[in-house]
């Protein structure tokens, strides 16, 4: 019983560490105020009223995009091709689109949004069945840090995940 307390009390830590920088508003209809890096928000939240390919583009771009910029459509489009191919929602797509994004420039490999969530629509389009698309995308940087050139990267993902189709 005391072990049984013990697992409960380390889950609650780790699911309290795992919270974001948030600040909680005493009244629960209240919105909840993100952390904020650079002067935009970290994430897009589920409450956010924004549109996921204008917050992204206005994440790759700066906040100067408007709705009627091309590169919110381009990122549209691909957020809309990618229904098809992954679980997740538009949001959490733009949300790890960015964090991708974000890391992959840091290490010298910049890559469009759209491109880089095009790309990786083509490689779950391989595999002939909905995918995860954080895990797709980590798979992806792993590759990109270690060196591996965009498109061998790429290749070598709809390689490994063409072969769930021989198992379905």
């Amino acid at each position: 019983m005391r072990f049984r307390g013990a697992i409960i009390v380390a889950c609650a830590c780790v699911l309290l560490a795992s919270c974001g920088g948030e600040k909680r508003s005493a009244e629960p209809d209240d919105m909840v105020e993100p952390e904020r890096g650079n002067g935009a928000e970290i994430w897009l939240r589920a409450t956010d009223h924004t549109e996921p390919a204008l917050w992204l583009a206005r994440r790759e771009a700066g906040d100067a995009v408007s709705e009627r910029d091309p590169a919110v459509e381009r990122i549209r489009t691909a957020l809309i091709s990618a229904r098809a191919h992954f679980l997740e929602s538009a949001r959490m797509l733009a949300n790890r689109t960015a964090q991708v994004g974000e890391m992959l420039a840091a290490d010298g490999r910049p890559e469009g949004f759209a491109q880089l969530i095009s790309s990786l629509v083509d490689v779950a389009a391989a595999a002939g069945q909905k995918q995860t698309y954080g895990e797709l995308c980590q798979h992806y940087y792993n590759l990109r840090h270690s060196g591996i050139e965009r498109d061998e990267a790429l290749h070598m993902l709809a390689s490994r995940y063409g072969t769930q189709r021989q198992f379905r």
